[in-house]
């Protein structure tokens, strides 16, 4: 799956772990330092988070990222 940007990993993040059963709490303990809280405000955009915020979210619920770069 392509991901352009940190809105569309968020959402693939959150799509995984309700399909999984997740809870945020349970994911964020996984998370490394990623609280429950943070958690909630990424998702109600309160706050919006960094690549490795994100990096840690998706690990958690069991996403492997692989990050490719390449001139235009």
């Amino acid at each position: 799956m392509k991901i352009d940007t940190k809105e569309q990993l968020l959402g693939w993040i959150e799509e995984v772990r309700q399909e999984k059963g997740i809870t945020r709490n349970q994911a964020a303990i996984k998370a490394d330092g990623v609280s429950q809280s943070q958690w909630h405000r990424f998702i109600y955009k309160e706050r919006e988070p960094t690549w490795d915020h994100l990096y840690a979210m998706a690990k958690s619920v069991g996403i492997r990222i692989h990050v490719s770069a390449r001139l235009s």
